[in-house]
């Protein structure tokens, strides 16, 4: 009997070690699951704030890129508005050697030419407007090819003033830039 007894102390003990175990077991488990479950919502909750991060980088990237664009296709039309005013005053140059005011250009670009080179010159005007040099002593030529102005050279061809319209106007071509948009758009 005596072994009935030991075997059962052993057995009893044994049940109770295992019960042990198993309990140290469950709670051991029990533990890392709530570390398992605090590690995955600790991640989680990164994880959202990196996505919140990377949303509100991109909207910012997004609005700073639509910003620039606006700004660039802005350009682009006062560009073309800018343009366009500009052909329209190269077409209305063709009309513009009707004018009183054409003609008193023309005479006083003669008198310049004449003070600065002397009288031994040739003016070269467009076909129609040699009536319009007043200027006595230079020979005239109705063979420029130009809107409107003149060309004053000397007899050797050494030195030449170019008061063609257009050559004056590309000469003054930023401060007419400024001068439109500054019409057409408002001074700054």
């Amino acid at each position: 009997m005596e072994i009935e007894k030991l075997k059962g102390s052993l057995l009893s003990e044994a049940n109770q070690d295992a019960q042990r175990i198993k309990n140290e077991a469950k709670e051991n488990a029990k533990n890392m699951l709530e570390e398992e479950r605090a590690r995955i919502s600790s991640q989680k909750k990164e994880a959202e704030s990196d996505v919140e991060r990377l949303l509100a980088e991109e909207k910012n990237e997004r609005f700073a890129w639509a910003r620039l664009e606006s700004k660039r296709i802005l350009a682009e039309a006062k560009e073309d508005a800018i343009k366009n005013v500009i052909e329209d005053i190269f077409k209305d140059f063709g009309t513009v050697r009707k004018t009183a005011e054409y003609r008193k250009f023309v005479e006083k670009a003669c008198d310049e030419v004449v003070s600065e080179l002397g009288s031994k010159i040739t003016i070269h005007v467009v076909k129609g407007d040699k009536a319009l040099v007043k200027a006595k002593g230079p020979k005239i030529a109705e063979d420029l090819d130009s809107l409107g102005g003149l060309i004053a050279e000397t007899t050797d061809g050494k030195i030449r003033m170019d008061m063609t319209l257009e050559t004056l106007f590309e000469n003054r071509r930023d401060d007419i830039r400024k001068s439109i948009s500054d019409k057409i758009f408002g001074g700054k």
